[in-house]
């Protein structure tokens, strides 16, 4: 069984791996720590106890059972989630009684998020052309999040609701999560071997986030660029990892 984490973190309980769909980033877990968050992700927002994780993870397939060896797996699943990108609070501790899935997190099944990203098309726009190093799922996801968080937005000044913001150079009109400098998002397309030419009009989403953990200091940077007199966009994906 597979499930999405977050929009962009895949669980796979059946090979016993996390992996991060932007980075690449791939974990195997132990089949234990597999099982155990196979069973908190089946009960998404259900406290399970302690002897409920017991008897399912542990007793019922051989494995020693304590709450220290409980304890000891939670804490390897929370720090492989952050490492992995995760920044919010998957697993909660219920003190007294056991632990759940928050449910703040979004937890779905890989085939339900299929549909879901089918029902909620947008209506028929530019075609997109993908750049071999972009991954499509995480583009269409970052791209229909920051459309649905603009659709307020007014496209001649800096908007701040919804952490986004726009700013207009030209012809260009930039969305993004960051309040980057409008030389801060050239550098972004020097960064890719790209330059920037507003002469036409364009709306340009940027995607910026750095990423500090065990695995290095990662830096993800995506850029989709739709040329509106062309009717097309393109994306290009670029990671960063320094002092590995």
């Amino acid at each position: 069984m597979r499930f999405d984490i977050e929009g962009f973190i895949t669980f796979d309980s059946e090979n016993a791996y996390l992996v991060n769909r932007l980075t690449g980033d791939r974990v195997d877990l132990s089949q234990t720590s597999s099982r155990l968050l196979n069973v908190l992700l089946n009960h998404h927002g259900d406290i399970l106890s302690r002897n409920e994780i017991f008897q399912s993870v542990f007793d019922k397939f051989g494995a020693r059972a304590s709450n220290s060896n409980l304890n000891q797996y939670i804490s390897i699943l929370r720090r492989t989630l952050n490492d992995l990108g995760v920044e919010k609070e998957i697993i909660v501790t219920v003190p007294r009684v056991g632990f759940k899935i928050s449910k703040k997190a979004t937890v779905v099944h890989a085939e339900d998020q299929v549909n879901s990203v089918v029902d909620r098309a947008l209506p028929a726009g530019p075609s997109v052309v993908h750049h071999p190093k972009a991954y499509f799922f995480l583009a269409g996801a970052i791209m229909l999040a920051i459309i649905l968080a603009l659709l307020t937005a007014s496209p001649d000044k800096k908007n701040t609701s919804a952490g986004v913001t726009t700013r207009v150079q030209g012809k260009c009109v930039f969305y993004g999560f960051s309040s980057s400098s409008l030389q801060e998002i050239k550098n972004s397309f020097d960064l890719i071997g790209r330059q920037l030419n507003c002469s036409t009009p364009k709306d340009i989403y940027l995607y910026n986030k750095k990423i500090d953990s065990e695995l290095g200091n990662i830096t993800q940077l995506l850029i989709t660029e739709c040329d509106k007199k062309k009717d097309i966009c393109t994306s290009v994906y670029i990671r960063d990892i320094k002092n590995v």
